[in-house]
């Protein structure tokens, strides 16, 4: 089945015939997902696409339906289609190839007449992706805000092919057509500079001289009056040539650009040209093997007159006589070994050569003026796994990304950083062994000829960055190698000082490494942390050894938590193996203890509203108990606990925070969650105690007000404040709930455990390299919710009197003081409320110290 959206939005089946919608609503959705192919789209941000601020009553119930209409739709038209549309926590995604989608098809066309060396066929191809367009693009959502950047981007691309096809038709003499069909595309787009000179270069051939001039003098006036400047160069030399009557400028026929060899994946060159038309300096940054020459070098070919300047087997002293200010644009490539002498020879040309631009390539920025800096970051996962397939496909065409090598593919570009030099030399590997093995023993020692030496392995790319480095700077980089997911500048400052280098100057080192692209900074939501690519880590891990510091740096990680630990407590409920994690990082992990084995079967109940809810059930003993989490929770963080209570109770635990695991309906409501809870306590009986952790605790005292059939409450630390000791910020839900909205579930997993739990930012950037972080980012959604739970963070007066089972609230002796208060409070106002205090203890006890409190409790 193929899709298109560069026009209405619509599907046809293999034999060509459209699919029939019931509505635009659907086409809307189906618009919505095509937008995000391949990736999941939350149920909260279509709602919030699809009906803005006119809800529908029951919106997850009508998405539902909406999902439901556009799968029938698609296997109406082509049996099995249905299977396009997939559910994905946090909600949905349609599973198809990229050149399915007609705008895909779109870009593979352009991509490869960029290829193509015969002008003939290069125009040939051009107008193969421009007949794919039938009207503008997602043209029944066009005006809706979720569809607006994709529709900007897609009209920018086609323009910019556009453009490509007029540029190529005038190579091949088909002026007088040209001017026609230029007239009006250059009245709907007046200020391209590149597509004027297209239309004056087409009618100073056709010898209409002054219309040329007309054209130049209309864009210079626009350009002054609503942008504030001038035409290019370019622009201006061919201005000067039609004056003279000299024979329109064309790109240098000695260009010593070299030829493409393979098609560019995942970089936005029209983007480093449309700099290029404003700037006259434009220098990409980056880290080694990123790809900074391929994207200048393919920048560089759609502009005239371009000449290539090497710098990397130059020394300082040679930069002058090596470059050429004839050119239109130079390009200096590897600036950074060199950077002072480049930067005072770049600096020289700007002011002697009025019409030369320039791009430069460095790990480093230039640092003078008029310099435009582009980042060019590392490919992101879907555009690793579409390079990584596609070389990989070259040396071996047989080569298929499918379900049972899916998880090595993924797990090796991660692993590789997403550069692209380390990927095209793992994926040359593909044709001579498995890819599970590749993943496996996959190592720099593999070559990629007809590279420079620096750029065949990836280890040397990154001793040509170390060689350049200074001795207290490469001290800085390889104390930070222990810290595999970032760490702040506090913790950065701990590790790094030593004799030979000061506390004082730790700051602006590790300032210096990141503009030289080997530390790479991450603004987080609890302010920024360090960290260094996977491929530069392993590297200065090798360092850190041969350096003979791999115990001493060591030694002061460790020595830095613990002071950490004894004035914060770094612990959430239920997720031991994260601390576990972090423990292996800087000290002895603790062995683990294994689980007392426990008779468990899963069972699925149905709540009010018709919602199926997972729930896992331990023991068979009498009474039952529920155990409800907090935040952060589902139901496998009290398989511990359930598992040690087994020999005694039936206890349950249940996917409270993802309604049965499929993602597909938001609790978002009290009454829901009530529903929920009540059923898992029928499934066990119909009577059942509740142990329910931080708001999860608050869940259940509601239920047992609410006349849920609870027998008894225990709970851990509920969340309330009543001393003023702890400020949450009114903003933090309308902060979660934006940066939820925008995808970014790791930012406001990170912002909760900061600002709601209290988690030093030092103990949570490495956590966000631990296997279980996708874990909790699964559940951020949920996190505005859980703050709205708790009101204004007061205890609700209709405890008082509501709950008059018996209850013991928990807390543990190492817990701040407000957590401590709070317990007391809730006790005293419970009429059958105890206070228990765990000594020595985090809120997040084992479970042979948690277990034989609730025993105790419940044989009361």
């Amino acid at each position: 089945m193929r899709f298109g959206v560069l026009g209405t939005v619509t599907a046809w089946t293999g034999d060509g015939r459209a699919v029939r919608f019931p509505d635009r609503k659907v086409r809307a959705l189906l618009a919505d997902l095509l937008l995000h192919t391949g990736r999941p789209v939350a149920a909260a941000t279509l709602i919030d696409d699809l009906w803005g601020d006119e809800l529908p009553v029951n919106p997850t119930a009508t998405l539902q339906t909406r999902v439901s209409q556009l799968r029938r739709a698609l296997d109406e038209a082509e049996p099995g289609a249905r299977k396009l549309i997939r559910t994905s926590p946090p909600g949905y995604l349609i599973d198809v190839a990229p050149e399915a989608l007609d705008s895909g098809l779109f870009r593979a066309l352009a991509a490869r007449a960029r290829q193509t060396g015969s002008a003939r066929m290069r125009a040939a191809t051009l107008a193969d992706a421009l007949t794919l367009w039938r009207g503008p693009a997602y043209a029944e959502v066009a005006a809706d805000p979720f569809a607006r950047a994709a529709v900007d981007r897609l009209d920018e691309e086609r323009l910019a092919v556009q453009e490509a096809y007029a540029e190529t038709r005038l190579v091949l003499g088909e002026y007088e057509d040209l001017v026609a069909e230029l007239a009006e595309l250059v009245a709907h787009n007046p200020l391209r500079q590149r597509l004027r000179a297209v239309q004056m270069r087409a009618l100073h051939e056709t010898g209409r001289q002054a219309e040329a001039l007309e054209s130049y003098a209309d864009l210079r006036d626009r350009l002054r009056v609503e942008l504030g400047l001038d035409p290019s160069a370019e622009l201006v030399a061919l201005r000067q040539s039609i004056l003279t009557e000299e024979p329109a400028p064309r790109a240098r026929s000695d260009s010593n650009l070299p030829a493409a060899v393979t098609e560019l994946i995942g970089r936005n060159v029209d983007e480093v040209v449309s700099l290029l038309d404003s700037a006259r300096l434009v220098t990409l940054t980056g880290p080694g093997g990123v790809g900074k020459t391929s994207l200048a070098l393919e920048a560089a070919r759609r502009m005239p007159d371009a000449r290539l300047v090497e710098l990397a087997a130059l020394d300082s002293d040679q930069v002058a006589a090596a470059v050429d200010p004839a050119p239109g644009l130079l390009v200096l490539d590897n600036c950074e070994h060199v950077i002072e002498a480049a930067a005072a020879v770049v600096a020289q040309l700007l002011r002697d050569a009025p019409e030369l631009r320039i791009l430069a390539t460095s790990r480093e920025a230039l640092a003078i003026a008029g310099e435009h800096r582009l980042a060019v970051p590392p490919l992101d996962e879907p555009t690793s796994l579409r390079l990584f397939v596609t070389r990989a496909r070259a040396v071996d065409p047989r080569f298929e990304l499918t379900p049972d090598n899916r998880e090595a593919v993924v797990a090796l570009c991660r692993r590789l950083d997403g550069l692209p030099l380390a990927l095209e030399l793992a994926a040359g590997r593909a044709g001579a062994m498995d890819v599970r093995d590749l993943a496996e023993r996959f190592d720099d020692r593999y070559r990629q000829r007809g590279v420079p030496g620096r750029q065949q392995t990836v280890s040397a790319m990154i001793e040509w960055s170390w060689d350049l480095l200074s001795e207290r700077e490469q001290a800085v980089l390889r104390r930070l190698a222990p810290h595999p997911g970032g760490c702040t500048l506090a913790a950065a400052e701990a590790v790094c000082t030593g004799d030979d280098v000061p506390l004082t100057e730790v700051a602006e080192l590790l300032s210096r490494l990141v503009d030289r692209s080997l530390v790479v900074r991450v603004d987080g939501t609890s302010g920024s942390r360090y960290r260094l690519l996977e491929t530069v880590r392993a590297f200065c891990q090798q360092r850190l050894a041969e350096a003979g510091e791999g115990e001493s740096v060591r030694r002061r990680y460790e020595q830095y938590f613990e002071r950490l630990a004894q004035h914060t407590e770094p612990r959430l409920y239920g997720h031991s193996e994260l601390f576990a994690y972090l423990g292996g990082l800087y000290g002895e992990e603790p062995p683990a203890k294994p689980l007392p084995s426990a008779t468990r079967r899963l069972e699925t109940v149905v709540s009010a509203d018709g919602t199926p809810i997972a729930v896992e059930v331990y023991g068979a003993g009498s009474p039952a108990i529920v155990l409800v989490g907090g935040a952060l929770n589902d139901r496998r963080a009290f398989v511990p606990l359930a598992k040690w209570l087994a020999s005694r109770f039936t206890v349950a635990t249940y996917d409270r925070r993802r309604r049965g695991g499929s993602g597909d309906v938001q609790p978002w409501a009290v009454e829901r969650e009530l529903e929920d809870l009540a059923a898992v306590v029928e499934l066990v009986g119909g009577t059942a105690y509740a142990l329910g952790v931080s708001s999860g605790a608050v869940l259940a005292a509601e239920a047992a007000a609410a006349g849920v059939p609870i027998s008894g409450l225990i709970l851990i630390e509920p969340p309330f404040i009543i001393d003023g000791t702890r400020p949450v910020p009114l903003e933090l839900a309308g902060r979660l709930r934006q940066l939820i909205a925008h995808d970014r579930y790791g930012d406001a997993t990170e912002l909760f455990l900061v600002t709601a739990v209290e988690m030093p930012p030092e103990v949570v950037a490495p956590m966000r390299s631990a296997p279980l972080w996708k874990d909790l980012e699964a559940l951020a959604p949920t996190l505005v919710y859980d703050v709205l739970l708790m009101g204004d963070f007061s205890i609700p007066a209709h405890w008082d009197g509501g709950i008059t089972v018996p209850a013991v609230v928990i807390d543990g002796g190492q817990s701040q003081a407000w957590r401590r208060n709070t317990a007391q409070a809730v006790a005293e106002l419970l009429p059958q409320g105890r206070r228990l205090t765990m000594a020595g203890q985090p809120h997040d006890a084992l479970p042979e110290v948690l277990g034989p409190i609730v025993q105790d409790f419940i044989g009361r």
